[in-house]
């Protein structure tokens, strides 16, 4: 989880960037977005993404096995 103001950046395994608000109340979910396709192949026989991504300069970068994008979290 990446706090961001008063939102949180989160990245999920299926390569997915997620962008929620967490309060006392719960998860609020403001938007998803698919960034890269899962291209590790885990034990259980389902493939996933498990670089942490590195955030500068209003920017998300990110990679699987395969390739590697930049994603600009600008407004």
């Amino acid at each position: 989880m990446i706090p961001n103001g008063d939102r949180v950046f989160l990245f999920n395994e299926q390569g997915e960037l997620l962008i929620a608000k967490l309060t006392p109340k719960g998860y609020s979910e403001i938007d998803r977005t698919k960034v890269l396709e899962p291209t590790n192949k885990y034990a259980a026989g389902r493939t996933v993404v498990w670089a942490h991504p590195a955030f500068a300069n209003q920017n998300m970068y990110a990679r699987n096995d395969k390739e590697i994008v930049a994603v600009s979290l600008k407004k």
